[in-house]
């Protein structure tokens, strides 16, 4: 049963890892020009933001985390995490780039600290699943939704990315 834990949690720690370096890859490899372009919707930062601000909050371990949670940037980003709303002001790569830094200490810690038994608890976000381990694995296919979304942006402007990134711890 030790072995079958530490392979689960070795696997979403390196998925968890590989995807926020995917994220990490995007913010860096995206052009002024596309950085805050408003045509299609969403500019590529806000995207980028939310993404971040739900893998922020899903990594929350506690209901009392999850009903206290508060941005990076708090009440100046109020809302930035939905899409439908586009904000005035622009955040930088570099905020951003600070912020995906913090998310990573963040998830390091959670998941070195994650424990069989906390796997098969209770969700503290009740509507991804029964669990723990359904709520981490929702969170990881949002941000790949993302991601994906991300790169295609980039591709179809001409930017080259780096390889698809297959694991990599935090």
């Amino acid at each position: 049963m030790k072995r079958t834990f530490k392979i689960l949690s070795d696997a979403i720690h390196e998925q968890y890892g590989a995807a926020i370096t995917m994220l990490e890859q995007n913010l860096k490899s995206c052009p002024k020009e596309v950085w805050d372009d408003r045509t299609s919707g969403s500019p590529f930062w806000h995207v980028a933001y939310h993404v971040m601000w739900f893998l922020d909050w899903y990594l929350s371990d506690s209901k009392k985390t999850r009903e206290s949670f508060k941005s990076k940037f708090g009440e100046a980003s109020s809302h930035f995490e939905d899409l439908n709303k586009t904000p005035e002001i622009t955040l930088t790569c570099d905020q951003l780039l600070d912020y995906l830094s913090d998310i990573k200490e963040k998830a390091k810690n959670r998941f070195e600290d994650l424990t069989s038994d906390e796997l098969i608890q209770r969700s503290v976000f009740e509507w991804h699943g029964n669990s723990v381990l359904s709520s981490l694995i929702y969170n990881l296919r949002h941000l790949m939704l993302h991601v994906g979304a991300l790169n295609l942006r980039l591709h179809r402007k001409g930017v080259k990315l780096e390889n698809w990134v297959s694991n990599q711890r935090i």
